[in-house]
């Protein structure tokens, strides 16, 4: 009888375990994760609504889009770049068209295979034509204590309502972004690894004045110059006061303090300016437009500059986000004595060349053509943009006033207006050219004459493109108040070498290199060696390493190819998580006690019997 007691109290434990299973089940994967989807047509057409859906683990922005439309209702077709997104619900890009991807407004830096959905996110893609301008952009830049520039973004799209603490997260990256929140919103902690500690705080500007709300609070406009600096408060409020307006111990000029001086620059002072600038700015990290000036002034370029580059090609596997990045680092290669044809096995002049140069306006459409007149290159005539494929596109978008705009717009800008004369300079005697050129030039001088040139960085891109030109930059038309551009942009120089970039006594490394390129260029003119961005490519010139053969890594996203990594999981979407119930693994384990338990039941049954 005690045997059969036992037997039945095993059964009836196994009954309580399997029944256990029986439960509600509750997934992590679930819990609180949640993002939207939306995809937008041409002209913002809405294609599919705003779609509430949950996250997996770790689920990229594709997998979002799949989840939201359906794993058949995406479309990508193989390229050399990798799966390129085609098509969303049988709306396919076609021709000079792409699938935009947007992270809460703001345009993704990234790829939306490499970009992991955070909760609460709105994912959007949009069908884009790349020949048409973007209707709003702003543009973000990051300075620490030291007005070191740590990121410098221009020509970023955004759509809807974004603010800017949402713009600061996209074009940095999420973990790039340290905060805590407070009950007066989010404050930021560090930015790019960079802390604010003891007094430091991050200064929030727009437009050059200091914003008078937080970077949640602030919705972007079109055109906004958005800019985050690591600054100090003028006295420690301590712990036991009440609450105090912190007050910048460096505050951003709005007008231009130095005065120009009087007189002639002589070949003494010029080197004198130059030999300065450059011991500023071997002291600091060497980029592109550092390595481009020292090469043309005689000076060193650190050693480890060229397989740094080289490093990061590889790294992107020759493809950038942005083509600008693509054409400086073709310079710096160039400039640097390697030969930007062959970076770690990659073609940088083709990228070029085949690109999408009107993707960030004509900044990128003028240092492609700078880019592909530095050397001797040539370019196949089935090119995307051939050098008078680009002439062309340039000297069609010249505003009535002579000058150009970034974005095409009507409203010309000094800057923009510069950069495409040195591109024009190698074609200003062509017949079409030659009176756009000179349109352009009465542009600049009527700028400078009305003192519409307030800054190092404008000065310095004036000066490199006059002297491209052959055009004297502290004479005739660009002498004013018996001083010229190139004595005005020394007056911003400092004790230290450096340039600042609106008056002032600080440096910093951004506007020291242009200013340096700026010096540079005019001697170059003085000295009649041609444009500074202008290189001699020779049968011996080095290459980078080939990279090894085999299957490459996930496709780094650009900014027209939303390039999609290889599929590892099945069609019919994702794996389970493990996070949820164990309730299969218990049912089975019950069945086999249960089935053993009958079987020994029946056969004490059939010996008692």
């Amino acid at each position: 009888m005690l045997k059969r007691k036992n037997l039945w109290l095993a059964i009836l434990l196994v009954l309580m375990v399997w029944t256990s299973g029986w439960q509600t089940q509750v997934l992590a994967a679930t819990e609180g994760n949640q993002s939207s989807v939306t995809v937008l047509g041409l002209d913002s057409k809405e294609i599919l609504p705003e779609k509430t859906i949950t996250n997996g683990d770790n689920e990229t922005a594709t997998q979002a889009l799949k989840d939201a439309v359906g794993n058949e209702n995406v479309e990508f077709t193989d390229t050399s770049y990798g799966p390129m997104l085609t098509g969303i619900n049988g709306v396919k890009a076609e021709g000079t068209q792409y699938w935009a991807f947007f992270i809460n407004g703001v345009s993704a830096q990234v790829g939306p295979d490499s970009y992991k959905v955070q909760n609460g996110d709105k994912i959007t893609f949009r069908l884009t034509d790349y020949t048409k301008p973007a209707s709003a952009t702003v543009s973000l830049k990051v300075m620490d204590d030291k007005k070191n520039t740590i990121a410098n973004l221009s020509s970023i799209e955004v759509i809807g309502s974004p603010n800017a603490f949402q713009l600061l997260q996209v074009a940095l990256g999420n973990d790039q972004v340290g905060f805590e929140d407070t009950q007066y919103g989010k404050m930021i902690t560090s930015l790019k690894g960079i802390k604010a500690e003891g007094t430091n705080y991050w200064a929030f500007y727009v437009d050059g004045s200091m914003a008078p709300v937080g970077a949640e609070s602030y919705q972007l406009q079109n055109g906004n110059q958005i800019s985050f600096q690591l600054e100090s408060y003028a006295t420690d409020p301590g712990n036991g006061g009440g609450e105090t307006t912190p007050t910048p111990t460096t505050p951003i000029p709005t007008t231009p303090t130095p005065t120009p001086t009087t007189g002639t620059i002589s070949a003494g002072d010029l080197q004198k300016g130059i030999n300065s600038s450059s011991a500023y700015v071997l002291k600091n990290d060497i980029g592109e437009w550092q390595a481009i000036a020292l090469k043309k002034a005689g000076k060193t370029i650190p050693e480890s500059y060229l397989p740094g580059v080289q490093t990061v090609v590889k790294d992107k596997q020759g493809k950038f986000s942005k083509i600008t990045d693509t054409e400086r680092y073709a310079l710096g290669v160039l400039a640097a004595g390697g030969n930007p044809e062959n970076v770690a096995g990659y073609n940088l002049m083709e990228a070029i060349y085949n690109g999408n140069v009107t993707k960030q306006g004509l900044n990128g459409v003028a240092y492609a053509l700078i880019a592909l007149d530095s050397a001797n290159f040539s370019v196949p005539t089935t090119a995307q943009w051939t050098k008078q494929k680009l002439v062309s596109y340039l000297i069609e978008k010249q505003n009535q006033d002579g000058g150009w705009a970034w974005d095409e717009s009507a409203t010309s800008d000094i800057d923009t207006t510069a950069m495409i004369l040195t591109a024009l300079a190698p074609y200003k005697d062509q017949a079409g050219v030659k009176e756009k050129v000179n349109a352009a030039v009465n542009y600049l001088s009527s700028q400078y004459q009305a003192s519409k040139i307030d800054n190092s960085s404008t000065a310095a891109q004036v000066i490199i493109a006059l002297s491209a030109l052959g055009t004297d930059a502290n004479s005739g038309d660009f002498m004013k108040d018996n001083s010229g551009l190139v004595q005005y942009l020394l007056t911003y120089q400092n004790k230290d070498g450096g340039f600042d970039w609106q008056g002032g006594d600080e440096s910093d490394a951004f506007t020291t290199a242009q200013a340096f390129q700026g010096l540079v260029a005019y001697q170059l003119f003085t000295e009649g060696k041609g444009s500074l961005y202008h290189f001699t490519l020779t049968a011996g010139t080095p290459v980078a390493e080939t990279p090894v053969v085999g299957t490459p890594e996930t496709e780094q996203p650009t900014a027209t190819v939303v390039a999609a990594a290889t599929e590892t999981s099945n069609a019919s979407g994702h794996a389970l998580p493990n996070t949820a119930t164990n309730m299969y693994n218990l049912l089975a384990i019950g069945i086999l006690l249960i089935i053993a338990g009958s079987i020994l039941y029946i056969r004490q049954r059939k010996q008692n019997a």
